[in-house]
């Protein structure tokens, strides 16, 4: 059985009931122009893997293992459009026509089940500095490779935000933006697919799983290399998850709340003589919550057992205690500027922490929290009612 697989490098009817007629009027006007860049990549990508049935010589009998129904194939591409006819080795050629025609940015339309194949998109993600290369060494790079302001650049590098500079690329193109990025600016970047488009169905079945199985081993591509790169404008996408990170930011967040609360206490107690058994199991709970961020800081760092035991007990100090967890901010603080997460001695936002983590919803810090004053109110509550 022979296998028609229609070949286009130009946009399709969104509708895949119109494409097949869409294709019959384009067949004949293209007829005398030369292939474009597309296909021409496309034709020798898929010739390199399996030669034209006229490479053989007179009397090959390795030409009954040739795929392909006609010669030269060459011949079967003309301007946007061209086709290939698969008599044999159907499970094996189809996937690899299929990618490269994705990575190519070119669509593929069976004649058979009237399935229409359009390429993947893909976009760039910047993810930050190459390992060794100083943050504004790169800014300054990237800067000029992007045409963006370089104070935007620093503090783009030192969020570590995973930033979007590029959408709407074939796989070969993207790979183009990911070396560009690497070599003229010192940084790192990843290729994701971006979410197709539902297509308009005709109702048509595609036989079995062909088209869909992945070859082994990947296909040869030819890359279809844009002459200067450029740039969308940077869009967030978020910050790369790291666990030790998260810990330091929650110890930060638990010190901070310590220290606010202690306040508070501080004042009502002290300056506005407030005498209530309430008061003191509050003041236990924060003291819990700064020897929580002491621990916390400890896993975050790798700090020994018997040093974090020691910082954590000398939390519920008075006096100490509260050196002890504001040393717990600022260690944090450290850290996270350490590792270009701020600039500042100030907590991370909320949303920006999570992404630390790979979390959602409500942080541990806060829960943590919310139960540890709910545990103080119940506590002072039955101090109360068992002194009376």
């Amino acid at each position: 059985m022979t296998y028609l697989l229609h070949i286009v490098a130009r946009e399709v009817p969104a509708n895949d009931a119109e494409v097949l007629p869409f294709l019959e009027q384009i067949a004949g006007a293209t007829i005398s122009i030369a292939p474009s860049q597309q296909l021409k990549s496309f034709r020798d990508a898929i010739l390199k893997l399996f030669p034209c049935l006229t490479s053989y010589g007179a009397g090959d009998k390795a030409v009954e293992n040739c795929p392909w129904a006609d010669g030269p194939l060459a011949d079967n591409f003309k301007g946007g459009y061209g086709s290939v006819a698969i008599s044999r080795r159907h499970d094996e050629v189809i996937p690899h026509v299929l990618r490269i025609a994705s990575d190519l940015g070119v669509t593929v339309v069976d004649e058979q089940s009237g399935a229409v194949h359009r390429p993947q998109a893909y976009q760039v993600v910047l993810e930050g500095p190459l390992e060794g290369v100083e943050v504004e060494t790169a800014a300054t790079q990237l800067a000029e490779l992007m045409n963006q302001p370089l104070p935007q650049m620093v503090l783009l590098l030192h969020s570590r935000r995973r930033t979007l500079v590029k959408k709407g690329l074939t796989r070969a193109q993207a790979e183009v933006y990911v070396t560009a990025l690497r070599e003229r600016a010192n940084c790192r970047a990843t290729i994701s697919a971006e979410p197709r488009k539902a297509a308009v169905k005709t109702g048509h079945k595609a036989p079995g799983n062909v088209a869909s199985r992945a070859p082994s081993p990947p296909p040869a591509r030819v890359a279809q290399v844009p002459q200067a790169p450029t740039f969308d404008q940077p869009e967030i996408v978020g910050i790369e998850p790291d666990e030790q990170m998260f810990q330091a930011a929650e110890s930060q967040r638990m010190a901070a709340a310590s220290l606010v609360g202690s306040m508070v206490l501080l004042v009502l107690v002290m300056v506005l003589r407030i005498k209530s058994p309430f008061m003191m199991s509050f003041a236990l709970a924060m003291s819990a919550l700064g020897a929580i961020a002491v621990v916390r800081l400890a896993q975050a760092i790798g700090s020994g057992l018997l040093r974090t035991l020691v910082f954590a007990m000398l939390a519920f100090v008075p006096g100490p205690g509260t050196l002890m967890v504001a040393w717990t901010y600022f260690r944090a603080a450290g850290v996270l500027k350490e590792n270009g997460l701020t600039t500042r001695n100030s907590l991370l936002d909320a949303d920006e922490v999570r992404e630390l983590g790979g979390r959602d919803g409500m942080l541990p810090s806060t829960k943590l929290l919310l139960a540890l004053l709910v545990l103080a109110a119940v506590g002072g509550y039955a101090f109360i009612n068992q002194i009376l």
